[in-house]
């Protein structure tokens, strides 16, 4: 246990040692499958199959800015007789903060704000739909295959206080970006 701190310290000091002088506002195009578990009231989880399509930059090697939209797929439950036929889509604008310690690979950590439209279906009945802001936190690992493409794991919370049935979103997802 008291190796710990030296070590994280060195490895950060290695990290920052590593830093390669890149370019400086660097644009990107991306796209993630993300898997999302949503934490719903009344004990319901659905899951979502959501597509990802985001446009950002690094100003310089520690920071940057995306801006998103996601689609999901509708996940279908049955509830007692009922069907229930739900899914969503999102927008919004996420900050980075990376922390390259290689030419081949960056960590880093985001958040930001977006707005989720969740709809809702149940057999017979007409549609509903429910609107909230969600916070976002998370992080992850960026590969750099090139100068131009790069790889993307990333897990995140979601905090949805607006929306009344769904509590929040656990994302889990990869992707693919083209570096401009």
């Amino acid at each position: 246990m008291k190796n710990i701190l030296p070590a994280t310290i060195g490895t950060l000091a290695l990290c920052f040692a590593n830093t390669v002088s890149a370019r400086e506002y660097v644009p990107y195009i991306g796209a993630d499958y993300t898997y999302v578990t949503a934490h719903a009231s009344e004990g319901l989880r659905p899951h979502y199959q959501v597509f990802d399509f985001n446009v950002g930059t690094k100003y310089n090697p520690y920071f940057g800015t995306e801006v998103f939209y996601a689609q999901s797929a509708s996940e279908h439950k049955k509830i007692e007789d009922d069907k229930l036929k739900t899914s969503y889509r999102a927008y919004g604008l996420d900050l980075a903060a990376y922390l390259p310690c290689t030419t081949h690979a960056d960590f880093f950590l985001t958040g930001g704000l977006g707005e989720y439209v969740f709809k809702y279906h149940f057999a017979g009945q007409k549609h509903q739909k429910d609107t909230g802001i969600g916070y976002r936190i998370g992080g992850g690992l960026m590969l750099n295959l090139s100068e131009h493409f790069s790889l993307r794991f990333l897990a995140r919370y979601v905090g949805l206080d607006q929306v009344s049935d769904i509590n929040h979103l656990t994302e889990y997802g990869i992707g693919l970006r083209y570096h401009f």
